[in-house]
């Protein structure tokens, strides 16, 4: 920026000053140095001094608001850097907190899908336990079915064998005696027949027929024994299907002790179910104090956010009290010279003072 020069009033008295710095820089500063010469005449005894002793003072005081506002501007940046080293500790808990409801978040999702797996299982067990339970009791039906079939089955085959056996022994028994009769009777009309004819040869026809009778009785009497011995034969078969039906009935009884092994394992499978049941009211008590330990962190991640808006506000409260500070600070200045420009008028002086950028920037 090219070098210029500005007229300015400081202690009723015009100078020309030349720099780099706007006007309206320069002005601030001349009415900044205008008020405090005004505040310093107003003291008493300040004029009565030496003039040296008065520029003295005015640089001393100069150069006290200097280092007080040196001071205060320090105090400003150490508060700004407290501030910040605040907001980044903020920021760093609010990232950690976050990450800390993420985890939680995810150990919630975690607990949620063990609990849906659990569920699951439980589910499973259940439905397996009630197929299980179903398919034993279908076994169970069936088994008493099938077993009761088969009872009657052999009862059934036992009684027509045994009345069969009984109906055809009976009936060769009276077949045999009505052949035995038929022979005797055939027997003694032919004696008879021969001992018309003729009486010698009639008792020898007579005493061969007798003979050939008492044969005959006597194959008659064998057939009969022959008979006998197969009634005895089918009584005998009638006796094993009596072992037949025992030995079914001991089936029958293998049977019930393996319904009774069955009822067992359905026992079992209920006691498993029972299991599962506890394990599922186990992880449901689980979830549920997860959520009470999610509840509690949902209450500190708000104590946390509110704190956070304290001192966020608080920090806020602070900033528009500093900047309320400086404007305050500003318009006292600002009056004090509006004031002292009022009370005198501004003599005109020719002169040209040039001043160093270095000391326009105080």
């Amino acid at each position: 920026m090219a070098k210029q020069y500005i007229d300015v009033l400081i202690d009723g008295k015009v100078y020309s000053l030349g720099g780099s710095e706007t006007e309206g820089y320069v002005q601030q500063i001349a009415t900044y140095l205008n008020g405090k010469i005004f505040q310093l005449k107003a003291q008493p005894g300040f004029l009565k001094m030496p003039e040296d002793y008065q520029s003295i003072m005015t640089y001393l005081n100069l150069a006290d608001d200097y280092f007080k506002e040196k001071e205060s501007a320090k105090a400003l940046a150490s508060d700004k850097e407290s501030m910040e080293k605040e907001t980044y500790r903020l920021k760093h808990e609010m990232v950690s907190t976050q990450m800390k409801l993420e985890s939680l978040r995810n150990e919630r999702t975690v607990s949620e899908e063990e609990l849906e797996t659990a569920k699951k299982a439980a589910k499973e067990a259940a439905e397996q336990a009630e197929a299980a339970k179903n398919e034993i009791q279908a076994q169970i039906e069936r088994v008493k079915k099938e077993a009761q079939e088969q009872i009657e089955a052999v009862k059934k085959t036992a009684q027509e064998q045994v009345e069969s056996a009984r109906k055809e022994a009976q009936e060769q028994i009276e077949r045999a005696k009505r052949e035995v009769q038929d022979r005797v009777e055939s027997a003694e009309k032919a004696a008879q027949d021969r001992a018309a004819r003729a009486e010698q040869t009639a008792r020898e026809q007579a005493e061969a027929a007798k003979k050939e009778a008492l044969e005959q009785i006597a194959d008659a009497k064998k057939e009969a024994n022959d008979f006998r011995g197969e009634a005895e034969v089918w009584k005998q078969e009638a006796e094993d299907q009596h072992l037949a039906v025992e030995s079914s009935q001991s089936e029958i009884a293998s049977l019930q002790d393996k319904l009774e092994i069955l009822k067992q394992q359905l026992e079992e499978a209920r006691q498993a179910a029972t299991a599962v049941q506890t394990e599922k009211s186990q992880l449901e008590a689980r979830l549920m104090q997860t959520e009470q330990e999610k509840q509690s962190v949902k209450e500190q991640l708000s104590q946390l956010e509110q704190e956070k808006q304290t001192i966020k506000k608080d920090l806020e409260e602070s900033l528009q009290e500093a900047g309320a500070a400086r404007e305050e600070l500003a318009a006292v200045r600002q009056a004090q010279v509006e004031a002292y420009m009022k009370r005198k008028p501004f003599p005109k002086r020719q002169g040209t003072v040039e001043l160093k950028d270095a000391i326009l920037r105080l």
